[in-house]
């Protein structure tokens, strides 16, 4: 039962329609949607009333002021579908404004003036924050309308519509704390709501540190699929390419330098790297180390991950041929670099239940690490499986079977770059558009 209705009340406060909203904004759709209800029910139940206990001179006045108001205020309820949210609580705030206007014109002794306080302090909720000026002046206007209605009635004896009131009392007697409740209960609000959204963008601000770090470790998709399933299930991938990286040197140049020096030296390799990944679609895995490691093809499969890859070890190649030219000019050691790249099929997912991480899993990761231990400084050293994928767009030196550790001999080849005629004229590092074609080509036939 309470389910049933918690639906209703969902579909009363149009509940669907706040999926992508902030909680602010959210929240704003809501009380409208509420307040949009409630202000159709009360008057709706009460024709009746009206009808049969109300003399019959009043009737009239009620049931035109009654379509008057339902009017603007279903035309506000469309708004809210349209996503027109502030010029909605506008249609709906004016509407209730009005209605509660021709209510206390009308009876002198009706409590409908006390509609007017609730109406200065519900466009705090109802309208969001970047409408502030509309939020403040249906605040002003309704704390007007009720102040002014009490005077009126109260302290100057005005007759209403069907006649006058029946008790008058001094402006001095009642007025000055009237004014103060007003105020106080218009800036109580005020500060209650500016509290809460004081909490909510701390907590937005919170929320959005901690997804930056969960995508710092995890790739978009397993993240999300981690945060609504509380798991990610393991995926296997027919075809992904899988790369290592290795300083060489590194053991006897990192003597030479302090731990600053020698963790400064590294996030400049390695944050050049991880700028590259995400330009080349690629997902770095780890570091262990002075050890880079980088797939591609994975979380989303591809038909390009092995070109992608190469292209990406092309320009961490000639990032750290840049490196040792100014090393060398300045008489400072330089670390000089081996990659190695396989292709094959892998298993990925995330292992871990506090700390996790995000790794693969395959004979292609061991070839790929055998690839780059038995590749030559400088040089991006290739299996064959990798070589079938990218021959149509680089240009590579066949090794010979080169033996490699728990593998046997492997076919490898190194790659020297583009192709000739894929090549940008003056500049052979920078693919052209006959490259790209291809490449678009490889995409869509695939």
């Amino acid at each position: 039962m309470s389910k049933r209705i918690q639906k209703i009340l969902n579909r009363l406060q149009l509940v669907h329609l706040t999926k992508g909203l902030s909680d602010e904004s959210a929240r704003a759709l809501r009380v409208n949607a509420t307040f949009q209800t409630i202000m159709f029910l009360i008057p709706t139940f009460l024709l009746p009333v009206i009808y049969f206990t109300e003399p019959p001179e009043t009737h009239l006045i009620s049931f035109a002021s009654y379509i008057i108001f339902v009017l603007p205020l279903g035309y506000s309820r469309y708004l809210l579908y349209k996503g027109n949210y502030a010029m909605s609580a506008v249609f709906a705030l004016l509407a209730s404004n009005f209605h509660i206007t021709i209510l206390s014109l009308s009876q002198a002794d009706d409590p409908a003036p006390l509609g007017f306080l609730l109406f200065a302090v519900i466009p705090f909720l109802m309208i969001p924050r970047q409408n502030i000026k509309l939020r403040w002046l249906f605040v002003s206007v309704s704390a007007f309308l009720f102040l002014s209605s009490q005077y009126y009635y109260r302290v100057m004896g005005g007759e209403g519509i069907f006649g006058p009131p029946k008790w008058v009392v001094p402006a001095d007697y009642l007025m000055p704390p009237l004014v103060l409740l007003v105020v106080f209960f218009i800036l109580l609000i005020n500060q209650f709501v500016k509290a809460v959204n004081r909490a909510e963008d701390k907590l937005i601000a919170e929320h959005q540190k901690s997804e930056s770090l969960l995508l710092n470790v995890l790739p978009l998709e397993v993240a999300r699929e981690l945060k609504q399933n509380g798991v990610s299930k393991p995926k296997h991938y027919p075809s992904a390419t899988v790369c290592f990286t290795d300083f060489e040197g590194f053991t006897k140049i990192a003597e030479t330098l302090s731990p600053s020096e020698l963790v400064e030296e590294l996030d400049r390799c390695f944050s050049y790297f991880d700028s590259l990944m995400e330009r080349h679609k690629l997902e770095k895995l780890k570091t262990i180390g002075d050890s880079y490691m980088f797939v591609g093809g994975i979380p989303k499969t591809n038909s390009t991950h092995a070109i992608d890859s190469v292209l990406a070890a092309l320009e961490i190649q000639a990032f750290m041929n840049q490196m040792k030219e100014i090393k060398t000019a300045q008489g400072l050691p330089y670390w000089e670099l081996r990659l190695g790249i396989h292709s094959g099929e892998l298993i990925a997912g995330v292992i871990g239940d506090k700390k996790f991480a995000y790794d693969v899993w395959s004979d292609t990761v061991n070839t790929a690490s055998r690839c780059e231990s038995s590749g030559m400084t400088g040089k991006i050293n290739i299996s064959s499986s990798t070589y079938e994928h990218i021959k149509d767009f680089f240009l590579c030196e066949y090794r010979g079977e080169i033996p490699a550790k728990h593998k046997g001999n492997i076919k490898m080849y190194f790659v020297e770059g583009l192709l000739p005629e894929l090549q940008r004229e003056g500049h052979p590092q920078v693919p052209n558009q006959e490259f790209v074609n291809r490449y678009k080509a490889l995409k869509i036939t695939t």
